[in-house]
């Protein structure tokens, strides 16, 4: 398990925005672990300028209840 980003906020579209703390972004598809391990989403689109990317999550449940800041991982 290691360290994505922090969570920003849910789009309109019900996708996640992740500000990445990660050098080299993501790949397509990678599963998105909240700060329990449990799978919270994948990883569909990389945006935003190529010093300070974003990653877009769709997230699995519709009900998610994350705070803005929260650490999010990747496996």
């Amino acid at each position: 398990m290691r360290r994505l980003g922090h969570f920003l906020h849910i789009a309109r579209s019900g996708v996640m925005i992740v500000k990445l703390s990660i050098k080299r972004p993501p790949r397509i598809g990678t599963r998105v672990l909240g700060p329990d391990g449990r799978i919270i989403g994948k990883v569909v689109d990389i945006i935003g300028p190529v010093r300070a990317p974003y990653a877009v999550v769709k997230p699995v449940r519709r009900d998610l209840k994350l705070s803005r800041g929260t650490t999010l991982f990747m496996r």
